[in-house]
């Protein structure tokens, strides 16, 4: 339900269960983004934290990277989803969350590079951005 900005040192995103970690990166400008969503679309309203839904979260952090002419070459990491509750198919958030944010990054033409997703264990997003190295455990 965060997201930060930076352009040097770690961008650090930490546990991160069901719902999904997202690092939008431009390696050449050293920018990078980092959110943490909870869920897929905002219900037709601007909500008050952007980085609350997955739809208004990237629409938010592209808009930064187009102003800030960052956009171009931009890498993308995701980590999340995970199945923390019953193993019924109506209780797949996490899964559901994560096709909701491929869907939406597709749809502005881009590919997450790394990810790390599914199963049943709290995640933690490590950027370098100095180094452009990221760390998903």
């Amino acid at each position: 339900m965060r997201c930060e900005f930076a352009n040097e040192g770690l961008l650090w995103i930490d546990k991160i269960a069901t719902g999904v970690g997202i690092i939008v990166f431009n390696s050449k400008i050293k920018l990078a983004a980092g959110v943490h969503v909870l869920r897929g679309t905002s219900p037709g309203r601007v909500p008050d934290n952007p980085a609350y839904f997955a739809d208004t979260a990237i629409e938010y952090v592209l808009n930064e990277f187009k102003n800030q002419g960052a956009l171009n070459g931009v890498s993308i990491a995701i980590a999340g989803g995970a199945s923390m509750l019953s193993s019924s198919e109506k209780e797949k958030i996490g899964t559901n969350l994560v096709a909701i944010v491929k869907d939406i990054l597709r749809k502005n033409n881009l590919s997450v590079k790394v990810e790390g997703v599914g199963g049943t264990k709290l995640r933690t997003m490590i950027l370098n951005i100095d180094e452009g190295k990221i760390k998903i455990s």
